[in-house]
């Protein structure tokens, strides 16, 4: 499996869109009692921010099928050795908007953009946390 790559912020979810993360497992970012939070097991760091971002999957509580069904896609922030059950802020929208968002204009969408990061992914029975 294709592993970690070097890119600016940019490129990677154009990157990400041409991936197959079918045999990396997701995490469960957070539960309460009518919503779920899974997020991708894999993730873009941000070294220059110290940041993780990863793709996740917003749950609600069905009381008709008596189950979690997914509702919106989210990216996740976290910082970057944070356990995966404490993130930072998430958003319905893609990476460089939420990042955008999350830091309250201080960059610029050109600047965010232009961010050097790395796509990490990891091996089987790797531990998930950034190197």
């Amino acid at each position: 499996m294709w592993m970690n790559r070097m890119c600016r912020l940019g490129e990677a979810e154009e990157l990400l869109s041409e991936m197959d993360f079918s045999d990396v497992a997701d995490d469960i970012a957070e539960t309460e009692e009518d919503t779920l939070l899974i997020v991708s097991g894999w993730w873009v760091f941000l070294p220059q921010l110290n940041l993780q971002l990863h793709e996740g999957i917003l749950c609600n509580w069905d009381e008709e099928e008596q189950m979690f069904m997914p509702d919106v896609a989210v990216t996740v922030v976290y910082e970057a050795d944070a356990d995966r059950t404490e993130y930072i802020y998430f958003e319905q929208d893609g990476m460089t908007a939420t990042l955008y968002n999350w830091l309250n204009g201080r960059l610029s969408i050109s600047q965010i953009e232009a961010i050097k990061c790395e796509i990490i992914v990891p091996e089987d029975g790797e531990e998930h946390k950034a190197i």
